[in-house]
């Protein structure tokens, strides 16, 4: 594998800035860490989803402290008890750009998710087995594509059209003592892959699935939000420290994006995506020091962020070069694959208290020739409960950067009709999640996007999230 020098050179800093991220917690906070949390036990808004799908195994959810209408008079309970567990999530997003980008104006986007899973053993006796189903409706304005014009865009729920219907529907067998399991069915890869705790705080679509892996190559793209295909995951943890997933998917058509819904079907799809993640959590290996519970607080559940991860991928068959040809004007072919190395630790814990300070990092590159993003870094941080009476908030600041090279310069500019200004665009986002009460959130945000879409001027965005748990 062959990575251009600067590229090689960005990856070498990103594992510098991983390892800084790992020692200031053991030489000024290691007294404060217990085990990591899992995915999902950090109250992140864009990851309210994910919360849901692993509340399966961390025991019965707490209707009456996160759901707006509780537990039903027990219906939920014994729905539970049975092996079911519903939930729905409306979220409302308000945006207005107040300069640059395409023109000043705002939009209203709004979000419906009903989730359903189901507990192979409680329903069937199916050991080791379960099931997954999220049907999505998106309502609302373009807000980035009629406002802004960013290439990584603005909101992590704004579709390319409003479309409703099922967005995951999977079967899970896990094996091994549960050291192993296998999904199968319809697997969007950002549910798992490319992803941290720490950054699910924010809108920007970036801090999910970074900007260059989530982007389309010429021929095909990945299953992600918001239209997903049909895959399989094995994952396995040899070690509580370790974990390795792999996935196989089919590829989302770049013709399609635009007018598919939630799904792709397996006929309309277009070649596979194989995606591989190996990831390393030090807190688990005991390369920092945990705390023990206080004499005071013998049940202290606190469990840091703690992850370093390697991932790579690529698509099958070969793409069509963006803009590149031979000698005869036919265009060129190329692998479309990248790699990327991402990395978030817990700093610093008040003391006895579920109130904590992460940082992350993140950097991804792709081949450069089938795809306009070349690559992408990120890097930022989330302090929650940063008041003592508000341990259920959350603030945070990051900021994000995509480039694109040659042959991404000149196809972006042949689209955009007119000469490139730039050929990186960054974003910088501060936002604060307040629980304002049971299952409902609200949270301010402002982003600065400078060289949108690497032509426009800097756009300057502000808005609220509104989001409601029943």
């Amino acid at each position: 594998m062959f990575i251009h020098g600067n590229r090689l050179q960005t990856l070498a800093t990103a594992l510098l800035l991983s390892s800084l991220l790992v020692r200031p917690l053991a030489t000024h906070a290691a007294d404060d860490l217990a085990e990591p949390k899992t995915v999902g036990e950090r109250e992140e808004t864009s990851e309210a989803v994910a919360t849901a799908e692993a509340s399966a195994n961390d025991g019965a959810p707490n209707w009456e402290e996160n759901t707006l209408t509780g537990n039903w008079n027990g219906a939920r309970q014994k729905m539970y008890d049975s092996g079911v567990q519903a939930d729905l999530l409306y979220t409302a997003n308000f945006l207005h750009n107040s300069s640059g980008g395409l023109k000043t104006g705002g939009a209203y986007m709004g979000h419906i998710d009903l989730i359903m899973q189901f507990d192979g053993q409680k329903l069937l006796g199916w050991e080791g087995g379960s099931a997954y189903l999220q049907w999505i409706s998106n309502s609302g304005g373009r807000f980035n594509r009629n406002y802004v014009g960013s290439l990584m865009g603005v909101d992590n729920f704004e579709a390319p059209v409003n479309r409703s219907g099922v967005f995951k529907a999977w079967l899970q067998q896990s094996f091994l003592d549960d050291q192993a399991s296998l999904r199968v069915g319809l697997y969007p890869i950002d549910s798992e892959f490319y992803v941290t705790d720490s950054s699910g705080v924010f809108l920007h679509p970036s801090f999910g699935m970074a900007a260059e892996a989530a982007s389309f190559g010429s021929l095909a793209g990945p299953s992600i939000y918001v239209t997903s295909s049909y895959g399989a995951r094995l994952r396995i943890d040899p070690d509580p420290a370790w974990y390795a997933m792999f996935a196989v998917t089919r590829g989302v058509p770049s013709d399609r994006i635009n007018t598919a819904g939630p799904n792709v079907s397996w006929q309309n799809s277009s070649g596979s995506m194989l995606i591989g993640e190996l990831g390393f959590s030090p807190v688990k290996a005991g390369l920092l020091q945990d705390r023990p519970a206080s004499a005071d607080n013998k049940s202290d559940d606190f469990a840091p962020i703690s992850k370093v991860a390697l991932g790579l991928w690529r698509f099958t068959p070969q793409f069509q070069q963006l803009v590149a040809v031979d000698t005869a004007g036919e265009p060129l072919s190329a692998t479309h694959w990248g790699s990327y190395l991402l990395a978030e630790q817990t700093v610093y814990r008040v003391p006895d208290a579920n109130r904590d300070v992460a940082l992350f990092c993140r950097y991804g590159f792709t081949d450069g020739t089938t795809s306009t993003l070349a690559y992408s870094v990120s890097a930022g941080l989330s302090y929650r409960g940063p008041f003592a009476s508000r341990e259920k908030d959350t603030f945070g600041i990051a900021a994000t950067r995509a480039h694109a090279d040659p042959q991404g310069r000149s196809q972006l500019s042949n689209d955009a009709g007119t000469p490139l200004s730039s050929s990186n665009e960054t974003v910088l986002e501060m936002t604060y999640r307040a629980q304002i009460a049971s299952g409902l959130v609200l949270q301010p945000l402002v982003q600065r996007i400078f060289n949108p879409g690497l032509y426009l001027s800097n756009a300057t965005v502000a808005g609220v999230r509104v989001q409601m748990a029943f």
